[in-house]
């Protein structure tokens, strides 16, 4: 399977919509973008933002987002790497593990310090992924505050 993964550029939203889809169908959400095109290429626009998609013939088949963070304590950024989801008919080949080994080379490239992620504690196929892609796990508690009730 020759699969194509790449960074998304600004203009490339199409792409990056698609990608949208992809993780409201992979990652079990009912959440609808209501974001216009506009806002995503200012977000791809954007030097802290980064998208990787991977594509096969001519179809968005996984893709990641991710945060780059400064650090106040050294001049080294940190990546949070937010979502990141492979189609079903598509999991299990290496999509997901090419994803990864792209971003970890751009931070590489970049300087950054760390990438982190995180996995609800319920799904353990992402922490199986993460384990087996070099990983390490830390026990935290997130809290969460909504803001728009």
């Amino acid at each position: 399977m020759n699969v194509e993964v790449r960074r998304l550029m600004p203009g490339e939203v199409d792409q990056f919509t698609e990608l949208i889809h992809l993780f409201r169908d992979v990652l079990e959400t009912d959440l609808v973008t209501k974001s216009r095109p506009e806002h995503l290429q200012r977000l791809l626009a954007r030097p802290d933002f980064v998208v990787f998609v991977a594509r096969f013939a001519n179809q968005v088949v996984g893709g990641l987002t991710a945060y780059v963070l400064p650090q106040y304590h050294t001049e080294k950024p940190v990546v949070y790497l937010y979502d990141i989801a492979v189609g079903t008919t598509h999991q299990g080949q290496g999509i997901g593990t090419a994803l990864l080994t792209q971003l970890m080379q751009y931070c590489r490239r970049l300087g950054v310090e760390e990438l982190f992620v995180q996995a609800d504690q319920e799904d353990s196929q992402a922490i199986h992924f993460y384990r087996a892609t070099g990983g390490f796990p830390m026990q935290v508690i997130q809290f969460t505050y909504p803001l728009n009730e």
